[in-house]
């Protein structure tokens, strides 16, 4: 199998329209890094267990 020029080009700029599509996308607050802890929908709070400790108290 040869190598060809014209596939590299192709996934070189593909990547590197998903680069910029993904880097334009958290600079207007499209998207969002994922976040490390679930959040109660009651109090706000982070749910460390398997409920959260401050609403079922």
């Amino acid at each position: 199998m040869e190598f060809d020029p014209n596939t590299a080009l192709l996934a070189i700029v593909t990547t590197g329209v998903g680069y910029l599509m993904v880097v334009a996308g958290l600079h207007k607050s499209l998207l969002e890094w994922r976040r490390s802890g679930r959040m109660c929908p009651s109090c706000g709070r982070v749910i460390q267990e398997r409920v959260c400790a401050h609403c079922t108290r």
